[in-house]
């Protein structure tokens, strides 16, 4: 009895430490989780082009709000032209066309708001790009996992093909046993090899994604830290209509054509030319106490918009744009909230196959695992069930890594739909 107590207080404190381990590791990987992301963001050529993009959209506001630039013009008169105080030699003249008030406010409107939607545009590739990340990161914990099985896989099935081996000297077994127990670790070397390739090809993506070396390395991912998901649907869907970074895309370029609309009708409203000339005249033959004196003109023009045809042409464009836009709009948000219920489904879905594995499909493969190792010593279990009840138990392990990849790699899916990382703190 007191053997049996000593044995179940040594297994206690083993899984504690096993727990606590595991927690460590998990924090550990979230941290290395992060600096990929925070690596990304700043040396990702695609981030870094769209901030440009929406960088050099902020600085044409200014030149879209400035001034044509004036005309100077200079003349001089082959011929000269004769007047009352002496003949005119040459010309200097500047000219300045002023758009009719309201117009350049109009188009440094509408170009802000091309500028909010290259920033609203950057924060989407942002949002992807951490998407990206992270489903590129649990790809490899899901590799690193499955590596980790299947070398577990190897360990029992070399001590399988030893006690084969033992009962097949003692006549207890057949060599067909012993022989499909090599089939059997030949098959584990080869998909040990495959998953080991396509760690390569995974890390190569992240590499990628953070812009630095192909070949740099990643540690192992021996633990991740799953995600508390306890969010309300409704709750979701507000926060994605608030928060998504194409819907606020899609807001603004309905802004944006509504403007170039008013901008259009304005061009029924003429623009102004101001000019100035001065004429150099030379001395002339008379005695008028004027004699060769210069003379200066002061200009006023004004376009007539007479070609309504045109402008009514430039209207309409913009008016059917307006139209467009406002349905893209619409579609925008149908999409994002369709795909917010959609990853919501899935996500508990995913939580709730992920609590059966750990509470009941893991625990009890292991037991039938255990049961028939212990049958094939003793001689009460075939050969065949006990591989059987080996391929089954890793298989599960497997399938319960895989789920929890794909539980990860959902809510980094609805994190890039709803534009906000959902974390422990946020609201549930």
């Amino acid at each position: 009895m007191n053997k049996r107590l000593t044995l179940l207080c040594f297994t206690v404190v083993v899984l504690v430490f096993a727990k606590g381990q595991d927690a460590v590791f998990a924090q550990q990987e979230n941290t290395v989780l992060n600096d990929l992301i925070e690596q990304a963001l700043l040396n990702n050529p695609q981030a870094r082009s769209a901030y440009h993009r929406w960088a050099a959209s902020e600085h044409k506001i200014k030149n879209v709000k400035g001034l044509p630039d004036p005309q100077v013009s200079y003349g001089y008169f082959g011929s000269n032209v004769e007047t009352r105080v002496g003949p005119q030699k040459q010309k200097f003249g500047v000219d300045q066309k002023i758009p009719f008030p309201g117009k350049l406010r109009a188009k440094g409107k509408a170009q802000s708001k091309e500028a909010q939607i290259n920033k609203e545009k950057y924060q989407a590739v942002k949002n992807k790009i951490v998407k990206d990340v992270k489903l590129a990161f649990y790809d490899l914990y899901w590799l690193d996992k499955a590596l980790e099985v299947n070398k577990e896989e190897k360990s029992i099935l070399g001590d399988l093909q030893k006690a084969a081996a033992r009962k097949y000297e003692s006549n207890l077994t057949s060599q067909q046993n012993v022989v499909k127990l090599q089939v059997e670790l030949s098959k584990n070397y080869e998909r040990f090899s495959l998953i080991e390739q396509s760690r390569k090809s995974v890390v190569a993506k992240i590499n990628r994604l953070v812009n630095r070396e192909p070949n740099a390395s990643i540690d192992v991912i021996s633990q991740i830290k799953k995600q508390e998901f306890s969010y309300e649907l409704d709750k979701l869907i507000k926060n994605a209509q608030e928060r998504s970074s194409d819907i606020a895309a899609a807001d603004l370029a309905v802004e944006k054509v509504e403007v170039e609309e008013s901008l259009a009708k304005m061009e029924y409203l003429p623009d102004f030319m101001f000019g100035y000339e001065y004429i150099e005249v030379e001395d002339g033959k008379t005695s008028a106490f004027d004699d060769g004196r210069d003379a200066w003109i002061g200009k006023v023009s004004v376009n007539i918009p007479i070609w309504l045809g045109k402008i009514r042409s430039k209207v309409k464009v913009k008016q059917e744009e307006a139209e467009a836009a406002k349905l893209e709009r619409e579609s925008t948000e149908r999409d994002v909230v369709y795909q917010v219920q959609d990853l919501y489904f899935k996500i508990l879905s995913y939580k709730e196959i992920v609590s059966l594995y750990e509470n009941a499909l893991v625990p009890q493969a292991w037991q039938v695992f255990e049961s028939f190792r212990t049958g094939f010593e003793t001689g009460s279990a075939s050969f065949l069930d006990l591989l059987d009840a080996q391929r089954t138990y890793l298989q599960t392990r497997l399938a319960y890594y895989k789920t929890v990849a794909d539980y990860q790699k959902s809510i980094a899916y609805l994190e890039q739909v709803v534009g906000a990382q959902l974390g422990e703190g946020n609201e549930k």
